[in-house]
């Protein structure tokens, strides 16, 4: 692969955009819009980047705390290979699949938690996100690198349909140097995850570029409040006095008032003499938290970013928060960002990547994220064994069912339903109403398979003291 080392010289036989005609009428499609070449050829990311990481995700602790969050939660969620194609019944997972495999360990330096986390960063911080493809020897992907997205470059053509990457060697050369090594990138080796633009068709919007005068604003404000604290050239209080002092006299005063008044002593009660006033410069903490001018800058931020306020402890949610919300916050963040980031994510591995794993001979796969290793959308162990067990006492399912919600292994003779008493059971077709047979004093030999239940029924009563009474005479233990 060679390398491109100066200005790329455009190609004089370069065709137009193409032309459709439409009976008479011609229609151009004009190249996508997205700023003029550089003088090598080549169309740059937007050179806010290396601002937006070190000052806000280098400097702003929300800012920090926003995307962190966003990208540690966001790998605990897995992109399986299932067999067949996509249906809701998916089968055991191919952890031994090539693709898999790929995406189990990308590269010999990052596994799969490491690499969704930096994509992650690296889409938030730049609203780009290239993936670099290396092939095996026999033409397959072996390997994915998730490069920095400000040193990627593409160089355009007049076809909309046609335009290759290149990747800049030296991270420390000007935005717009035409003198630093770029390595050619075919467009096929490389795979490019975007936020929306919709003034360049070639470059994602970051994020963070909207909220960059409030990230901008908060660290004004953290500054500000540093150099009060710190007490640069500002007197804390000011004393007067009734007469006119020389220097000497305001140097003893001045000494004996920090004597008094310092160190451990501070909150000492003073007495003047007569005349004398003392009037405080300083602010007050409270006049310190700029309340207002933070909580608009902590709520931008974290609109932006798309995580409640109350997972990052910023003010604005710390102010209405309480441990139920907290589990609401955080489901909501699955729910508003990040399904959404794997949609985005997993629409390049189904379109570019699976394809090359399928082929003549190759049984067919899939691939869907498996969430089920995520807590914030885990249903609470007692919450599902209430729900398993309401269902079970009505009748609505099997207790092989119910053993399965639960966690627990079917048994032989499980798949049978549990007839509640006094439910009268009607034939298909409108036939005559059997009336429910009244239970024998032994237990049936259902309510003997699922003595389980009955034990956490039996358990949930003596712990809290009571239980539904429709529940328990359901299932024979009434009173």
């Amino acid at each position: 692969m060679g390398w491109i080392t100066g200005p790329r010289v455009e190609q004089k036989n370069q065709d137009f955009a193409p032309t459709f005609d439409t009976g008479g009428a011609t229609i151009s499609v004009p190249a996508f819009g997205g700023g003029r070449p550089n003088l090598d050829g080549a169309l740059y990311p937007d050179a806010s980047y290396e601002s937006l990481a070190r000052s806000g995700y280098g400097r702003n602790e929300l800012v920090y705390a926003c995307i962190f969050m966003k990208a540690s939660n966001f790998p605990q969620s897995v992109l399986r290979v299932y067999p067949g194609q996509e249906s809701k019944a998916q089968g055991e997972s191919l952890e031994d699949h090539r693709l898999r495999r790929l995406l189990a360990q990308p590269n010999p330096v990052t596994d799969e938690f490491a690499f969704n986390e930096l994509s992650v960063t690296y889409l938030d911080l730049a609203g780009n996100l290239p993936w670099l493809i290396l092939r095996a020897r026999d033409g397959l992907p072996a390997e994915l690198w998730p490069l920095r997205p400000d040193l990627i470059r593409i160089f355009p053509t007049l076809s909309p349909r046609v335009w290759d990457y290149g990747y800049v060697l030296d991270p420390s050369a000007s935005p717009r140097s035409i003198s630093s090594s770029i390595i050619p990138i075919p467009r096929g080796d490389l795979i490019h995850i975007k936020y929306p633009n919709p003034l360049d068709a070639y470059y994602g919007q970051a994020p963070l570029r909207p909220a960059a005068k409030a990230t901008s604003l908060d660290n004004a404000a953290t500054d500000f409040v540093d150099t009060l604290l710190r007490n640069y050239a500002v007197p804390g209080v000011v004393i007067e006095t009734a007469e006119a002092t020389n220097q000497e006299v305001t140097d003893k005063l001045k000494a004996k008032w920090k004597k008094a008044f310092g160190g451990s002593r501070k909150g000492d009660p003073a007495f003047l003499q007569q005349g004398m006033k003392v009037t405080p410069l300083g602010m007050t903490l409270q006049q310190l938290e700029f309340p207002d001018l933070r909580a608009i800058s902590e709520t931008r931020i974290c609109m932006t970013l798309g995580v409640p306020p109350v997972l990052v402890g910023a003010k604005t949610g710390l102010d209405r928060s309480t441990f139920s919300n907290m589990q609401e916050a955080r489901a909501s963040m699955w729910e508003e960002s990040l399904f959404g980031l794997q949609r985005r994510f997993a629409a390049p591995v189904r379109s570019r990547l699976l394809p090359q794993f399928a082929g003549v001979g190759r049984s067919r796969v899939h691939v869907e994220w498996d969430n089920s290793g995520v807590p914030a959308l885990r249903e609470a162990e007692s919450a599902r064994w209430d729900r398993a067990t309401n269902a079970l006492a009505r009748g609505g399912i099997t207790i092989n069912d119910f053993r399965r919600t639960v966690g627990l292994d079917p048994v032989a003779g499980g798949d049978v339903f549990l007839t509640p008493a006094g439910v009268t059971l009607t034939p298909m077709g409108g036939g005559q109403q059997v009336p429910a047979q009244p239970a024998e004093p032994a237990a049936p030999a259902q309510l003997q398979a699922a003595s389980y239940a009955l034990r956490f029924l039996e358990s949930r009563r003596t712990s809290n003291g009571h239980a539904s009474k429709e529940l328990l005479d359901a299932v024979g233990l009434g009173t």
